[in-house]
């Protein structure tokens, strides 16, 4: 019998992207979610320790810490630091 074969070669350590994590595009549902979800806010802003808390939104392949990451990397979050931790507020364009 013949193997079918794969879309995406494994990389050296295995998976489509070989080690590494996918792709995650300015409008990916992940993204999309979590900005929703400080826009809806009161004052655009939310501590960190509420998001860190919640679950990922659905659609998305990655947990909620390596998208905040990504959100602050992008600079679309910024986070604020007050006396109660961390505070991520919307980037204003």
């Amino acid at each position: 019998s013949k193997s079918l074969p794969s879309l995406s070669p494994p990389g050296p350590r295995g998976g489509p992207w070989g080690g590494r994590a996918p792709p995650v595009t300015p409008f990916s549902p992940g993204r999309r979610a979590l900005l929703a979800l400080v826009r809806r806010s009161r004052h655009r802003e939310v501590p960190l320790w509420d998001l860190q808390r919640g679950k990922a939104p659905p659609g998305t392949r990655l947990g909620v810490p390596f998208l905040l990451h990504d959100l602050l990397g992008a600079q679309q979050l910024q986070s604020v630091p007050t006396t109660a931790g961390p505070l991520l507020r919307l980037a204003e364009p």
